[in-house]
């Protein structure tokens, strides 16, 4: 009797459902070490990254050319030389009003631009002369365009008279060096210059010129017969 009941449970449970559909139980939570971001969000972070990378490659290649370019395009500096220098007249005055120096000098001096590829425009250039430190004269040149690889010459004259501040410190200077029969004078150029290469202008550029010569003293005739020694200067970097 119990053999038939379980047979007939076992028969029922073969029976089709027709009854309303049964919901789905809920699904099961995946392990918080087991989840994974949707597919949208992955695929967006796989084209960020390779994004940032090809940005990234790109500015180390603009960076290896402009390198490039800096080193093979780099201009080199100008030269200059005082080729000449004519000094009629240096007194030094002491009065009751103070020390005063008057001067008439004139210097020659080269620049030569050396580069092949840039011409240089010099949109200023002034000349300082200065004796024992001090300013006492300055000369204005016009603006001028040097073409590549060439050399220009400009003469500025210092004609004039000023006062003289450190009067004893002076003083002292130019009876040393007048006993010499040689006085020390320094020249500076302040320019503004802007180069050019084709049609293409630099950014402007303010090298400065430092030259330091020795003049004949011309009521020496010893040292006018020695005559002026041609002095190389000091060019500042294009920078």
């Amino acid at each position: 009797m119990a053999m038939a009941t379980h047979e007939h449970k076992i028969d029922h449970l073969d029976q089709p459902y027709y009854g309303p559909p049964i919901p789905p139980g809920p699904a099961p939570v995946a392990a918080a070490a087991g989840v994974h971001p949707p597919r949208r969000d992955r695929d967006t972070y796989a084209l960020f990254c390779r994004a940032f990378r090809a940005l990234t490659l790109a500015l180390i290649a603009l960076g290896v050319v402009a390198l490039v370019l800096w080193l093979v395009y780099q201009p080199s500096s100008l030269k200059a030389h005082v080729d000449s220098a004519q000094l009629t007249r240096f007194d030094l005055a002491v009065a009751a009003n103070g020390t005063r120096l008057r001067f008439d000098l004139t210097v020659g001096v080269s620049i030569r631009n050396p580069n092949r590829k840039q011409a240089v425009l010099f949109r200023r250039l002034e000349a300082v002369a200065l004796y024992g430190g001090k300013r006492f004269g300055h000369a204005d040149l016009p603006s001028m365009r040097q073409p590549r690889k060439s050399t220009a010459e400009v003469r500025p004259s210092f004609r004039g008279e000023a006062a003289v501040v450190s009067g004893g410190a002076a003083a002292a200077l130019f009876a040393r060096e007048k006993a010499e029969g040689f006085f020390g004078f320094g020249v500076k150029f302040r320019t503004r210059v802007r180069l050019k290469e084709a049609v293409v202008d630099s950014v402007e550029y303010r090298p400065e010129v430092d030259c330091y010569i020795r003049v004949p003293d011309p009521s020496n005739a010893t040292a006018v017969a020695q005559g002026f020694t041609p002095t190389q200067c000091h060019v500042d970097d294009f920078s």
